[in-house]
Formats: C-alpha cells, sequence, structure tokens
C-alpha cells in the first residue's frame, strides 16, 4: 500500500468522527500550548534580563565595604551583621588597581539628602548624592558622551555637581543649559541618630553639568568628593567620615572579559564581598533554565495524559471499523498496511493536535504581551516587552506531540494488524 493510500483512508477515519477528533486532539493542544508558551515567555523573560546588560558591563565588577562570605556554607548562619563591615580607603583602591587585568576603577561613596534646591525651585524628595574619589560621575567610560551639557566633574573640582535631565525635569526646569554655573543649596536635617536633633546642614555647590537622561538613575545627583564628606559627617555625626570609615564601593573595569574570573578571585582573597555582571548572567540564565524544564515537565505531563486519550479513541475506531478491516485483509491488505493506517491516523491526531496548541500559544503571548503594556502603562513604566515564540520550539514540541500519538498508536495499530480476517467480516 502507498503512503498516500494510506494517509487518504486514515483521514476519512478520522473525519467520521469530527467531534471525537477535535476532542482527542485538544487534549494535546493543551500539553502544546503549555509548553511553548511557559518556555517562550521564559526565554523572552531571560532575553529581555540579559539585554539589559551589554558587553561593556560584563567587564565590570562592583566592590563593596563588607567581608566575603559563602552564603551556601554552614559558617554564613552564625556571622554577625556587625562585624561585616570591611574599610575601602586609599591602600585597599591602590591593591585593586594593582591586580592584573584591571584597566580602571573608581571609589564611590553615596549619601542621601533632604532637599535640593536651584533658582528658586526646591526638590524636596530625597535624593541621593554620589561621589566617586576621582570627581567623575559612574558613566564616564560609557559609549557616547553622558555629559548633555557642560562638563564632568574633574578630579580638581570642590562643591561641584552635575545635575540629570529627569531629575532636573521633576523641578520644573526645562531649559536644561540654564542651569550651567547656578547655584544650588544641598540640605539634610537627619542624622543616624533619630534622637540627636541638629540644626539642618546646608552645603552650597555650583552646577557643572547635565547628565544625559538615558544614563541617568532615579533621584540622584553627582557630587564633588567633598560634598559627599560633608554631608555623611553631619549625618553620622563624625568629622572627616570618608578619610575614617573610608569608601562604600568600589566599580572596576577590566580590560577584557576573560580578566574578570582572575580579578575576582583575588577579590575574594582579599576577603571583600563583590558582585561580577558576568556571575548575575550565569545565575540569571540557570534561574531560567530551571524555571523552564519545570514548565516545560507540566506540559508533557498533559501530553503523556493525553496519549492515554489517543489510545482509547484508536480502540474505539478500530472497534467501529473491525469489518472494515476485514474486508481490506480479505482483498490483500497485510498486517502492516492495516499497521500503518492506524499509524498515520494516530501521527494526524498529534498533528492536528500540535499544530492547534502552537496556534493557542501565539494568541495567550499576543494576550499577556498586551496585559502586561496595559499594566506598565497604568504605573506609567515606559518599558516594552516582547513575547515571542522561537520557531525551533513550535517545530519541536509539534515533533514531539507527533511522537507522543505515534506511540499511543502502536498498541492499538498492532491489535487491529493481527485481527483475523474472518471474525471481523462476522463481527
Amino acid at each position: 500500500m502507498k503512503f498516500k493510500d494510506g494517509f487518504r483512508l486514515a483521514s476519512q477515519g478520522l473525519k467520521r468522527r469530527k467531534g471525537r477528533t477535535l476532542l482527542t486532539s485538544l487534549a494535546v493542544a493543551v500539553g502544546t500550548m503549555l509548553v511553548v508558551t511557559m518556555v517562550s515567555i521564559g526565554t523572552s523573560g531571560e532575553n529581555l534580563v540579559l539585554k539589559e546588560i551589554d558587553n561593556a558591563k560584563l567587564s565590570t565588577v562592583n566592590v563593596y565595604n563588607y567581608k566575603y562570605f559563602d552564603i551556601y556554607s554552614e559558617d554564613s548562619i552564625d556571622i554577625d551583621v556587625n562585624d561585616m563591615f570591611k574599610k575601602i580607603d586609599d591602600s585597599t583602591v591602590k591593591e585593586l588597581n594593582s591586580i592584573k587585568g584591571v584597566d580602571t576603577l573608581t571609589a564611590i561613596s553615596s549619601q542621601s539628602v533632604n532637599s535640593i534646591e536651584i533658582n528658586g525651585k526646591k526638590n524636596n524628595n530625597r535624593t541621593v548624592i554620589n561621589a566617586s574619589n576621582d570627581n567623575r560621575n559612574i558613566y564616564s567610560r560609557e559609549e557616547g558622551n553622558p555629559i548633555a551639557f557642560g562638563r564632568d566633574l574633574k578630579k580638581s573640582d570642590e562643591s561641584s555637581v552635575v545635575l540629570g535631565e529627569k531629575y532636573l525635569d521633576s523641578m520644573g526646569i526645562k531649559d536644561y543649559k540654564s542651569v550651567i554655573g547656578k547655584n544650588i543649596i544641598i540640605t539634610e536635617n537627619k542624622t543616624e541618630n533619630e534622637n540627636i536633633k541638629l540644626e539642618p546642614i546646608k552645603i552650597d555647590a555650583k552646577v557643572v553639568g547635565v547628565l544625559n537622561r538615558k544614563f541617568e538613575n532615579d533621584n540622584s545627583i553627582y557630587a564633588s568628593i567633598d560634598v559627599v564628606s560633608k554631608v555623611k559627617s553631619y549625618y553620622y555625626l563624625q568629622n572627616d567620615y570618608i578619610n575614617n570609615h573610608g569608601y562604600d564601593s568600589v566599580t572596576i573595569y577590566a580590560k577584557d572579559i576573560d580578566d574578570v574570573k582572575s580579578i575576582t578571585d583575588k577579590i575574594k582573597k582579599m576577603g571583600y564581598s563583590y558582585m561580577s555582571y558576568q556571575d548575575m548572567v550565569a545565575k540569571i540564565k540557570s534561574s531560567f533554565k530551571i524555571l523552564e524544564v519545570i514548565l516545560s515537565v507540566l506540559g508533557i505531563i498533559v501530553l503523556l495524559v493525553a496519549s492515554v486519550g489517543i489510545v482509547n479513541t484508536m480502540v474505539m475506531i478500530i472497534y467501529e471499523r473491525t469489518k472494515s478491516i476485514g474486508i481490506m485483509k480479505a482483498v490483500g491488505a497485510n498486517r502492516s498496511d492495516i499497521h500503518s493506517i492506524f499509524i498515520i491516523q494516530s501521527a494526524l491526531i498529534g498533528l492536528i493536535g500540535g499544530i492547534m496548541g502552537i496556534a493557542f500559544s501565539a494568541l495567550n503571548l499576543k494576550i499577556v504581551q498586551f496585559g502586561l503594556k496595559m499594566y506598565l502603562e497604568s504605573k506609567k513604566i515606559n518599558e516594552t516587552m516582547s513575547f515571542d515564540m522561537p520557531i525551533s520550539l513550535a517545530f519541536a514540541t509539534l515533533a514531539f506531540s507527533i511522537g507522543i500519538s505515534i506511540i499511543a498508536g502502536i498498541y492499538p495499530s498492532r491489535r487491529a494488524s493481527k485481527m483475523d480476517p474472518i471474525k471481523a467480516l462476522n463481527s
């Protein structure tokens, strides 16, 4: 028997009971839909996160002013939080800079303040002021020019600040260039000890530059190190705070991505905690892989349950077509021909279910994308997320659903091929 004849007979058999065929295929479709939808969402989420981490960030390592410890070790349970501090001073910065593979680095210190005032306009939301040991903003190494107007901070600067375009927007200032050279008043009225009330500290500074909005962190500005030192000394009630307690962190830029591992190993030996984007990417990929496997297993379980329905459907079809099987055998059809017809029939159920499942998945992804877009817009978050279905995933899942269906059809088709033609004709 030719394949096209077997295909025609198998198709005719399914068409006779369209409702039953549809319901059986629907069970396969649900399993296929679960696998494709969940893996597509997981893959899209992973791609969105990784898209934010460019190659420049992959060569960056952040070192923090607390001791390194392995969170998975038994010793980590007994760690005293108060004993975690580890000072980062100029000697530490010098040692970090001497590590092989380090291109440049910047030591950073930050502190929030109560208000910022410029040209009579005031921002009363708490603002984070960032400063570095070389008086540069942390985006100085980014591609493109992060400074929209004016200039960046210089090492020789004192009482100088760089504001961002978004920050100026929040103050109602639209003419960004107009603030260059203007004086601002930085005010802080809180101390670490809430029971101690002091007169607010007011620091006069001059705006030397405006940062492009795409390089800007919300509600933060950049200042010369002396400004942050004064605010920290006031807040912590200690003179010359930065000299006594050091910097908050150090951002290291490796010469090459391949140097990051050796740099982090050295930092670990120095006893400092750190974060590298390479480690973060590895953890993100691992987390999403675990999620995808779990969700895929759920879909596969549904497909396996659906295969039981296929077995039941095929047994019913064979029972209904017992006389037809007897006639085919009487006119010369052999076991292989009968077996092929019902295997093709099983495969068609898997094909129909697989195609339906992929179509449902595409619809689900559109619905999820639209719903997420509406939610983000309601929260005034200007972010777009696209959920794409990988073509390879669609074809692989379709092939799997057909394969499961063929396996489910083996027992009923073998049973049909072994039928005695005389008994079949007399049934």
